[in-house]
């Protein structure tokens, strides 16, 4: 069980960050993510960079990025934080086989 947890997260962990931005940009649809999308976004964005282990100034420029994404209009029928998840992702480092 632990292995197929590991594998899971080597394959999805990355991304769980996108897809979570993703699913509150939904959740803020229309008029609700002018008035707490920035809120949401910024507080979930800090956390995330903690959780990837940002930088301050990584955290505060992550949380910025992610609050302007969730007060935008009309970003929520393309999954743009999981398709630069996937593409950072896809061209990051390769790691050593196990």
């Amino acid at each position: 069980m632990k292995n197929f947890l590991s594998n899971l997260y080597r394959a999805l962990g990355p991304l769980a960050g996108g897809i979570l931005l993703d699913t509150l940009d939904i959740a803020t649809f229309g008029p609700v993510g002018i008035y707490v999308g920035w809120f949401v976004g910024y507080a979930v964005g800090w956390w995330m960079a903690s959780f990837y282990n940002f930088h301050p100034a990584g955290k505060f420029l992550f949380a910025s990025i992610a609050a302007i994404y969730l007060t935008l209009p009309m970003t929520e029928f393309v999954p743009v934080a999981t398709l630069v998840s996937a593409f950072a992702r896809f061209r990051g480092r390769a790691e050593p086989p196990a």
